[in-house]
Formats: C-alpha cells, structure tokens, sequence
C-alpha cells in the first residue's frame, strides 16, 4: 500500500506549481519532496512529473494519478476541518478574480463590508477578462458570467446574480440619424463594440421568444466597457452594454435604451471553485457574503 503521505507530497506539489512552493507551504525542505516523489515514482514504475529548470508538467500516468491524489487530500483536509469548522473564525488569505467591469461595479464597492465584517481575512483579488483556472492559478474563488446551458465541469458552480445587455444611445445621434424601428436598421448606424473574432461584430438579441444574430462592422472597438459607455454618451453610436452600468445613464437622460424590447440573451453571475469539501471558513464566508449581495442587474 502506497504511502498517504508520499501521494499528499504529489498533489501539493502539482498544486502549487513545483516543489519550492510546495516544500515554502508544507513547512518540508524542498531536497526531501524530491527524494519523496523519486522514491513514489520508483515504487509505481512510472514516472509522474515531467521536469525542467523552470517549471514541473504532469505526465499522462501523472494527471490520472493527481486526479485520485487530489480527491484523497480534499477528503483528508475535510475530515480536519469538520470537527472545528463550526466554530472557526474566517481567517488568512483568499484570493479571487473577477471580469474587470463587473469588479469595477460590482465586487470592488461591496468588499469593504466583507473586511470590515471578517477583519482576520486578506483578499488578493484580480481583475481580468481572460478566463481563468481555478487550479493552475491557485485561486480560491472565480467570478464568471456566462449564458446556459454551462458546460459540463468537474468545478462547483453558485449563482450569485444574473446580467443582461441592452442597446444604448445617446438622445442627440437621432438628431441627424433615423432612429431604429427593428434590430436590423441598427445595422446601418454607427455601432460601439466589445470585439469580435474579425472585423464584423455579432450581437445575440432576443424579444419574446424571438432570437437574433445582429452583424455589424462597429465604428468603435475596445475591450473597455466603460469607455464603450463615454462614446455613447457622446452620441457616437449606439452600443450594447450591460444594464448595470448605464442604469442610472438612462434614468438621468445621458442615455436612452434603443428597442427596449429587444436585449441580450439573459447571464449568470457564478462564483466557481473547486471543491465544497473542506472548504476553509474565510472562502465559506466570501461565498455567503456575495450571495446576500447579489450581482443582479436590477440592484445596479
């Protein structure tokens, strides 16, 4: 029978990126993880780790390996947390991402209250529009929007709110322009635009049980929402962004909802993470906190 302690080693190591990191966490110097996981793959016959001055990939043999070995530490790691998980006091680090607008609008301004309610927990959190793996970045907690069906996955998945598109414009554009009767015409007036894969634009539209493709080449094109939102605030075009930020454009006049029947397709908000097992009580209140101030649209 394997050693328990030989295969906890293995999926720290692979968790952490490498045996420096792991031996800094696990409080063992880095030349007994060495000799612990040559002595692991001498006894399997096979070799797990793949490894290189800058960097350690899991072998074919080594990912079916980690898989179980990762599986044995969450259900050892819970057994130790359960017996003082019910009294324990959220503490120590937790590092979450999150797309950078819903952050900016979102997570940032709700944050101080988590702190100010758990002050022994400190956030690393990072704001990015590239997805991001849970496992290979070491993060607690990923903030995702995404539309149904989500794809099948070995991650957990909480709904924290939902999100939805809507076409904006500044009033003054039809001054001079036609306004748009159906999605279509919009097509053929300047278009702000998150991007696409090529230079046309396809924005997914829907209106009671009918759903749209609506391609267009965008006057504008970037990456930054809110810049999306200052250019049609200026009546450059019309855009489609979500309600959340320019809520209390339209509601003060700077803007106004183009169609207003006519939105994207519904998205969730999820926070996905890995395991519910053993969960450490700083993730556990995160989780919980989010949840009761959710990132719906209409709270926006």
């Amino acid at each position: 029978m394997e050693d328990l302690n030989d295969l906890m080693f293995f999926a720290k190591i692979v968790e952490h990126g490498g045996f420096s990191e792991a031996g800094r966490r696990l409080g063992v110097p880095k030349s007994r993880l060495s000799r612990r996981m040559a002595a692991l793959e001498e006894r399997m016959g096979v070799r797990l780790l793949q490894r290189s001055p800058r960097r350690i990939t899991l072998t074919g043999a080594g990912q079916g390996v980690y898989e179980r070995c990762r599986t044995l530490v969450e259900l050892a790691e819970s057994t130790h947390e359960l017996a003082r998980q019910a009294s324990a006091t959220p503490q120590g680090e937790v590092r979450i991402s999150c797309p950078i607008t819903l952050a900016q609008v979102w997570l940032t301004p709700i944050l101080p209250g988590f702190m100010q309610a758990c002050p022994l927990v400190r956030l690393h959190v990072t704001a990015t529009n590239r997805r991001v793996d849970p496992i290979e970045e070491r993060m607690d907690v990923v903030i995702r929007v995404r539309r149904p069906p989500l794809p099948d996955s070995d991650q957990v998945v909480r709904k924290l709110g939902e999100s939805t598109d809507v076409l904006v414009a500044a009033s003054r554009l039809f001054d001079t322009l036609p306004r748009p009767r159906e999605p279509e015409d919009i097509a053929r007036l300047p278009t702000l635009s998150w991007p696409g894969r090529g230079e046309r634009v396809g924005w997914s539209l829907a209106s009671a049980g009918r759903t749209l493709e609506l391609q267009h080449v965008p006057r504008l094109v970037t990456d930054d929402m809110f810049a999306l939102r200052e250019a049609a605030r200026a009546g450059m075009g019309v855009a489609l962004l979500p309600r959340r930020i320019c809520q209390a454009d339209i509601r003060e006049g700077r803007l106004e909802q183009v169609l207003p029947h006519w939105a994207s397709p519904r998205a969730d908000v999820l926070a996905v993470f890995t395991s519910r097992r053993g969960m450490v009580p700083a993730v556990r209140a995160l989780l919980d906190y989010l949840d009761q101030n959710r990132g719906d649209d209409t709270d926006a």
